[in-house]
């Protein structure tokens, strides 16, 4: 890191002003040189710049936590990425509250901007699992990578599911990369890094807050060019992640929940408030222009299915004009709601769909 870049390291460190601040502060003073050297009544002239942030850039050239910080993260083999480094983000670039200092273990790709961010809640239900499972899935086969926060429940299922899948998968994290949160993806994170890349904005050693969680989330946003949710709650930390997105004018796709659950809530408003339904991973692969399409050609090979799925898949590929969940049920002697479960799954698997009347007919 060159002298310049060191006294912007320097300040950043010990100011933690963030984007928009730091950006009113190069523009009064023009350089990183002349806001260090400012008295703390100038430093105070600008915009959102108190006697405590203006003490703290004050002091911020006398201080040595930058050399110890560049040291630790030497010996940890991480590597520090300023904002104006040639190896920032470009996917962060242009965003008005991008993180100015990057932590990264491992590697980012070119590839790794045509990503999706999968999210969701921290307790996951067992529909949860299964439509996270099936989505990351299906996008970490036909190599794209698969980006989350490496937070309990959706997140961790979302990055083990791009790794089985011997796919790129990375984490971005709302503490320092030396801090295992949750302490049992230690490992998980480890992994993580070997085949993709960790990344923090926050000092290593700094541990989890309620305030650093947002600011990982709006990474999560910016990086990535498409979001999936899941399943969330009203209030989850991913619907936070879903909104930036939109603030940022990116797609956010949700997989809609069961109307009773409080697992959906989150996830079910979303969709009322314009976010697009996510019914199966190739219904969600077909909207994606950025999607290279040989990508997702499908295969004749079926998913393993059950004997019921089977006998469902069979009785609709015989006729051609399709048949509705009730005659499916009368044919099979069952209750239509066992037979609305199957149908939904094989939806999902992306072998039926849905033509108006509520028809079902083979997809492939």
């Amino acid at each position: 890191m060159n002298k310049d870049n060191l006294h912007l390291f320097g300040l950043l460190l010990s100011a933690d002003i963030g984007a928009i601040r730091f950006f009113r502060l190069l523009e009064k003073f023009g350089n990183t040189e002349s806001i260090l050297k400012a008295d703390k009544k100038d430093l105070m002239s600008v915009e959102d710049i108190g006697p405590t942030v203006a003490k703290a850039i004050h002091d911020s050239s006398k201080s040595d936590k930058a050399e110890k910080e560049l040291e630790l993260a030497a010996k940890n083999n991480v590597k520090i990425v300023l904002y104006n480094d040639d190896m920032y983000p470009k996917s962060l670039m242009y965003f008005p509250d991008k993180p100015l200092i990057l932590y990264i273990k491992g590697d980012i790709l070119e590839k790794d901007f045509n990503s999706i961010s999968i999210v969701g809640s921290r307790k996951i239900s067992n529909y949860g699992k299964t439509v996270t499972t099936d989505f990351a899935s299906y996008f970490a086969k036909r190599n794209i990578t698969i980006v989350s926060g490496l937070a309990r429940g959706v997140d961790t299922l979302a990055h083990v599911t791009a790794l089985e899948n011997k796919s790129r998968t990375v984490a971005i994290l709302g503490n320092g990369l030396l801090v295992n949160y949750p302490p049992e993806n230690a490992k998980l994170q480890e992994i993580i890094a070997q085949n993709g890349a960790v990344i923090s904005e926050f000092p290593l050693k700094q541990k989890p807050n309620r305030g650093t969680f947002p600011r990982r989330n709006r990474i999560i946003a910016s990086f990535s060019k498409t979001t999936l949710l899941t399943e969330a709650a009203m209030g989850s930390g991913a619907v936070i992640t879903a909104k930036y997105c939109a603030d940022y004018g990116k797609d956010v796709f949700v997989v809609p929940g069961n109307i009773y659950s409080n697992m959906s809530k989150g996830a079910n408003n979303l969709i009322q408030n314009g976010a697009f339904i996510a019914l199966s991973p190739q219904n969600m692969a077909e909207h994606l222009d950025w999607l290279p399409k040989d990508k997702i050609a499908m295969t004749n090979t079926l998913p393993k299915l059950d004997k019921l799925e089977l006998e469902v898949l069979n009785l609709i590929e015989s006729d051609s004009a399709g048949l509705p969940p009730d005659i499916i049920a009368q044919k099979l002697n069952m209750d239509i709601s066992e037979i609305s479960i199957v149908i939904f799954n094989l939806e999902i698997s992306g072998l039926i769909k849905t033509t108006p009347g509520q028809i079902y007919i083979r997809k492939y």
